[in-house]
């Protein structure tokens, strides 16, 4: 726990930093960081490491899309990022087809999934931190006029790091029943009912925060569909790649950040709940402009 603490205190104010005091591509180039790490420890846990070019191309890929995104006028150039990645794919599996050096297409699959989906959904970070203060809300029937994209980007970071810290604290001090011990045998019902107060909370701090600091617009009802549904998904996705790890034979995809495992350990969870979240806010913004 000393260590998990340790390594929070340092990173946290840096990803603040970052965030806050520069650009949107900066925050971009950093997401492209963790992307490509995270690529490369999903592929060497999932086998998919037999050819160092299959895993440069993927590690490429996936710094680079999460870079486009953070630019408002080419977000869209991190689907055509992915695409060149699956076509690169096919070419050398085609053209390695029936030889000694055949790549399955599971391991097509792998690799896209690796360093195409992956950094494609927590590349949409980048999106909302790349929102300019003033574009007008209204295609949806309601006016309004949004803050700065460091106002948004802030709520699927922290719903997944103070959900994860919420059920960590809760499950240690407090959990008796499991949750699914066969996929995640530490995690139990109370820390992850921990988890879903947690964010709660922070919701709705974060929501006086704004009205009493910005005079916010602001909508309770969204606060709260975001801290019940972010956790959720939160959770999900940390469920869902232990199955991978579990699957794979892996405790942990990599031993990077100590006390955290790999880089994927520690954003596995983040990588359902940025795109979930930049959909909400888009759709049912928690804030806007009084």
């Amino acid at each position: 726990m000393k260590t998990r603490i340790i390594v929070a205190a340092v990173a946290i104010p840096v990803l603040l930093a970052v965030i806050f005091l520069l650009p949107p591509w900066a925050f971009g180039i950093l997401l492209g960081a963790v992307s490509a790490l995270c690529a490369v420890e999903f592929m060497m846990a999932t086998r998919v490491d037999t050819n160092p070019r299959i895993i440069g191309y993927a590690a490429v890929s996936a710094f680079l899309i999460p870079l486009v995104q953070s630019f408002p006028g080419i977000s869209m150039g991190g689907l055509f990022v992915a695409l060149l990645l699956l076509i690169a794919l096919f070419v050398e599996a085609i053209l390695a087809y029936d030889t000694d050096r055949a790549i399955p297409f599971s391991f097509v699959g792998l690799t896209f999934f690796a360093g195409g989906v992956i950094p494609l959904l927590l590349g949409t970070l980048a999106v909302l931190r790349a929102i300019p203060e003033g574009m007008l809300f209204g295609d949806f029937g309601s006016g309004g006029l949004f803050f700065d994209g460091r106002v948004y980007v802030l709520i699927p970071i922290a719903i997944a790091f103070i959900s994860d810290a919420g059920g960590y604290f809760a499950g240690f001090f407090f959990g008796q029943r499991k949750l699914i011990e066969k996929i995640s045998p530490k995690k139990t019902i109370e820390g992850s009912l921990g988890g879903f107060a947690a964010a709660l909370a922070f919701m709705l701090i974060y929501c006086l925060v704004m009205i009493l600091a910005f005079g916010a617009e602001y909508n309770l009802l969204a606060a709260a569909l975001y801290a019940i549904f972010g956790s959720t998904v939160t959770q999900l996705g940390d469920l869902a790649f232990s199955m991978i790890k579990r699957e794979y034979g892996k405790k942990d995809f990599g031993s990077l950040i100590p006390g955290h495992g790999g880089m994927l350990d520690r954003f596995d969870s983040m990588i359902l709940l940025a795109p979930f979240i930049t959909v909400l806010v888009f759709w049912l913004p928690v804030f806007l402009q009084g």
